[in-house]
């Protein structure tokens, strides 16, 4: 085989497709290569490692090689914090207290921290070589996650190939130049295992409620294979159009207007389009559970609206859910179509929900209620679970059933919502909550005690939006309204032109 002049080769870069490329030593460059691109004789060529930078870039070059180094510190500090469910004498609850005291370390949410913390465990055990390259600077961090990323799905057989390649891959490589290598590699491993079943079209079957936006909308969507979601579609479009022919019929006729919720076809006297005849056939289905009764909802569905806001008083906005922003104009309208409106209470001045009376055990619904505003998911910090779906009324200080004098009341300040899973890891003994003493009118603090290793206090959850979230909010409102009077005027000036100018003469 012959050689280009010039071409450097090594054992490695002869391999498959070249992933065990190594920089050639000094002493074997060819001569004039060490001065190529260099305005200084003798001085190492720039590279994508090591480029010629003005001074105030190079204080950021320097910074992306801590940048490196702090990420192997991190991940080997978190590596021990992961306990593998999946293993034999796991502690579930154990594992979860751990998780938590990550999450508040890396001051994320618990879900969160459990991907770092996993990724933690994976660069230490399955990317070992490749970690210690990271420790040294060397090897670029956002290159290090990549990996991580794109390779969750690899067995521990495929990792460790993964590691034994990019091992040896040089920092000399641009950023391209990584990802291609890095997908070229990926593409030749995957080959060589099946998928595992949770990577499957069948094994990703689940309907996901995605984030809500800023102006309103939600969005559900449902993953599947291929032909079972185009089966879905078709079966919903022909379900559409044939109400759609029989409101057609409808108007004909002078009769009811079949499947109009909102009395729009009513209204403009136009039958509905297909994709609002499909939310509404998606809205209104029954849910065929096979005789299995379903429980009826504990909890309402809430919108929060400020009474000024109602009044058309003040412009600050509601809250879906206790979480989710919605801008006053369509609170307004959610509440005027409302058949039953609920008083909250809550401190004028600072928002804090004020209290009810303690009488029993179980809490009342509307301490149920009560609670569910105070707090929308789960009390314990970093848990982002809804308080809405599976949550469970805990006592702070616990209830002595035998004396209740002695024990803790079933009153606001000494309950909270917890999800299953962090109820049972407080009856463990795992997680201790302690309710401080408060302010009349102020919100609540309760102290955490994680494990017996870690603490934080956290305060009440509050009915009134942050300053900021509310300008973000308003802002994204006022475009949306700015856009859409745009679009009115300009259909305006559409249907009604200005009459021509007079002639000059």
């Amino acid at each position: 085989m012959s050689r280009r002049p010039g071409r450097r080769e090594s054992r490695e870069e002869v391999g498959e497709m070249g992933e065990f490329e190594q920089d050639a030593p000094e002493h074997a460059r060819p001569r004039g290569i060490e001065d190529a691109g260099s305005a200084v004789p003798g001085r190492r060529s720039a590279t994508p490692a090591h480029p010629v930078l003005p001074s105030r870039l190079r204080a950021v070059h320097e910074a992306s090689l801590e940048e490196s180094r702090r990420l192997a510190v991190r991940f080997r500090a978190l590596a021990p914090s992961f306990l593998d469910p999946a293993e034999d004498g796991t502690d579930e609850d154990e594992a979860e207290a751990e998780l938590l005291a990550a999450a508040l370390a890396l001051r994320c949410t618990r879900a969160v921290a459990a991907r770092i913390v996993r990724d933690a465990h994976r660069a230490v055990t399955e990317l070992p070589r490749t970690l210690e390259r990271l420790e040294t600077g060397e090897f670029p961090a956002a290159w290090f996650e990549r990996i991580l990323r794109r390779t969750r799905h690899l067995t521990a057989a495929r990792m460790e190939d993964v590691d034994a390649a990019t091992v040896h891959w040089p920092v000399s490589l641009t950023a391209e130049q990584f990802q291609l290598r890095l997908s070229r590699l990926l593409s030749r491993l995957e080959s060589q295992q099946e998928s595992p079943a949770h990577m499957t079209p069948e094994g990703r079957r689940r309907v996901e409620l995605l984030p809500t936006r800023d102006d309103g909308i939600g969005c559900l969507r449902v993953i599947g294979p291929a032909p079972e979601i185009l089966d879905l579609a078709h079966r919903l479009d022909a379900a559409a159009r044939a109400v759609q022919a029989a409101q057609r019929r409808a108007f004909e006729t002078g009769e009811r207007i079949p499947l109009d919720p909102r009395g729009t076809a009513a209204e403009t006297g136009k039958v509905a389009s297909l994709a609002l005849l499909q939310y509404d056939l998606l809205g209104g289905a029954a849910l065929d559970t096979d005789g299995i009764p379903v429980p009826r909802p504990r909890f309402r569905l809430n919108v929060t609206v400020p009474v000024l806001t109602l009044l058309g008083g003040s412009e600050e906005p509601g809250m879906l859910e206790g979480t989710i922003p919605i801008p006053p104009a369509m609170a307004r309208e959610l509440a005027g179509q409302s058949t039953t409106w609920y008083r909250v209470l809550t401190d004028p001045c600072t928002g804090a929900f004020l209290p009810l009376p303690a009488e029993r055990y179980t809490p009342t619904r509307a301490m149920l209620e009560h609670l569910r505003l105070r707090s929308s998911t789960c009390a314990v910090p970093g848990c982002t679970r809804s308080t809405s779906w599976a949550s469970e009324a805990d006592h702070i200080e616990e209830y002595c059933h035998e004396d209740p004098e002695r024990g803790g009341l079933t009153e606001l300040e000494n309950l909270h919502l917890l999800c299953w899973q962090h109820h049972r890891a407080k009856t463990a003994g795992l997680l201790d909550p302690a309710r401080l003493p408060c302010t009349p009118g102020l919100p609540g603090r309760t102290a955490w005690s994680i494990h017996d290793r870690v603490s934080v206090m956290v305060r009440d959850g509050t009915d009134l939006a942050s300053p900021a979230m509310t300008r973000e909010l308003m802002d994204s409102w006022t475009r949306y309204e700015a856009a859409r009077e745009g679009r009115r005027r300009s259909l305006e000036r559409r249907k009604d032109p200005p009459p021509a100018p007079p002639p000059p003469f």
